[in-house]
């Protein structure tokens, strides 16, 4: 794609030079990315419900929980500083002619904030989690509560490092500061990073568990068709940055697959519920009915 600080000029200030950095959609484009950005934020509300519901964070590695919040913080600052030219066009040429273009960037903060509530539930309920009570069980929770913490710390650490950074390029050299878009683009591959090792540890978690746990099947389901239209969206639509849209197709490969075997050992486990129902009604029937008598 064409980058949103054109070469002829260092700052775009014109009409016609922020007028340049914008991308023209149909209606149904528009409509398509406020369907996928809305269907994205909303996913995240199945999940955070059932860990609040369960008060549980049972078959949840937490392994996986810091490297997506790791990854949406790192996509969403890609987005918002490469974005930064197109979210100033708005003084010139008006929020309605501006918005369509500052979709991807709204979807990307607001996926981050949606699902921030998944760690801090997860550091509120990993006490309660469930199963054995033994010491060594007890201490395998309290140590990747320990862990989870300093995670945590250690991400608004980061995230205030990248804001600090960004801004005081950008107040000396303006959106089209250098060091900032090529901070937001080693960002962009961060989290294709971050993207490669989240669902590693949730797989071999859920694989192990043989079950969903506190993992919201409706939120996967959600996710991964989700995944696949905004794909198509962010790379012909919105044309974004290469460094923006690997990690959602990455993203989107990795749920489908955690997606496929939740179903299967779902599927699994109510069949061989039903098979043990089954059996158990045949156990229980007599070979003969009280009313028949041998002659």
């Amino acid at each position: 794609m064409s980058d949103d600080c054109p070469t002829s000029f260092l700052n775009p200030n014109t009409h016609h030079e922020y007028d340049m950095v914008l991308v023209n959609m149909s209606d149904f484009s528009i409509f398509l990315g406020i369907a996928v950005t809305l269907g994205s934020l909303i996913s995240f509300v199945p999940q955070v419900m059932k860990i609040y519901k369960k008060r549980s964070i049972l078959g949840i590695n937490f392994f996986w929980v810091f490297f997506y919040t790791s990854q949406q913080f790192c996509r969403a600052s890609n987005t918002v500083i490469l974005n930064l030219p197109r979210f100033l066009a708005c003084s010139q040429v008006g929020f309605k002619k501006c918005f369509p273009s500052l979709i991807v960037s709204i979807q990307m903060v607001g996926l981050y904030v949606m699902f921030f509530g998944v760690p801090l539930l997860y550091i509120l309920f990993s006490n309660d989690y469930e199963g054995s009570n033994s010491t060594l069980d007890i201490k395998k929770r309290r140590k990747n509560q320990r862990i989870m913490k300093v995670l945590y710390i250690l991400i608004m650490c980061y995230t205030i490092s990248v804001v600090g950074i960004s801004c005081f390029s950008i107040s000396f050299q303006g959106i089209c500061s250098n060091i900032a878009r090529n901070l937001a683009r080693v960002l962009g591959y961060f989290s294709g990073f971050f993207v490669l090792f989240q669902w590693l540890p949730q797989i071999y978690s859920t694989y192990k568990f043989k079950g969903s746990g506190s993992i919201s099947i409706i939120t996967l389901a959600i996710q991964a068709p989700g995944g696949i239209i905004n794909l198509i969206f962010m790379i012909f639509i919105s044309k974004e940055q290469f460094s923006t849209w690997i990690s959602i197709f990455i993203n989107t490969s990795q749920t489908l697959i955690l997606l496929c075997m939740l179903l299967y050992y779902n599927f699994k486990s109510k069949f061989k519920k039903i098979l043990e129902k089954k059996k158990k009604v045949n156990d229980h029937t007599p070979l003969l009915s009280p009313e028949y008598t041998v002659q």
